[in-house]
């Protein structure tokens, strides 16, 4: 990690469909622009994980820019692995944000809590603005995908015309 600021994002966000389709959605980082505001991603060169053993598969690596307050992006370098099926994922970033972000899943309460942790460091100017923009990016992407999954849900079920 680089010096800078510590920077801690603990969040969580309930939808009311089942982990499967949480998963699903949340995983296929690619498609995040069609449901997350705001939210840019271009994929780059796959990468190994540091200290990897010859012969291991390369990680999936996105280029990632998220929308804050008006006229600020924080923009991030994320390699995505550690993936659990129906569980969650863990993303290496580099950037605005330096460190470890995780996405969990926690089937329950008749549906899904999606949990987001985020430990890392910012070497940013303004390290606090990079901190808010970040969870507020991140909310704004939770509110959108829990509306998506709960009207593919009720549609599913037939609860909508």
């Amino acid at each position: 990690m680089s010096v800078g600021v510590a920077i801690h994002v603990d969040d969580d966000g309930f939808v009311r469909a089942p982990a499967p389709l949480v998963y699903r959605r949340l995983t296929h980082v690619l498609a995040w622009p069609q449901w997350w505001p705001g939210v840019r991603v271009e994929q780059r060169p796959p990468e190994l994980a540091p200290g990897a053993p010859a012969g291991a598969e390369p990680d999936e690596v996105v280029a990632l820019e998220l929308a804050g307050a008006p006229g600020r992006r924080v923009r991030l370098t994320a390699r995505l692995h550690d993936w659990r099926l129906d569980a969650g994922f863990a993303l290496d970033l580099r950037g605005d944000l330096e460190g470890r972000a995780e996405f969990w899943l926690e089937p329950g309460y008749g549906g899904t809590v999606i949990h987001h942790l985020v430990i890392a460091t910012s070497a940013h100017p303004r390290p606090l603005e990079v901190h808010t923009d970040h969870r507020r990016a991140l909310r704004r992407g939770l509110w959108a995908l829990k509306d998506l999954l709960e009207l593919e849900v009720r549609t599913g079920a037939g609860l909508l015309p």
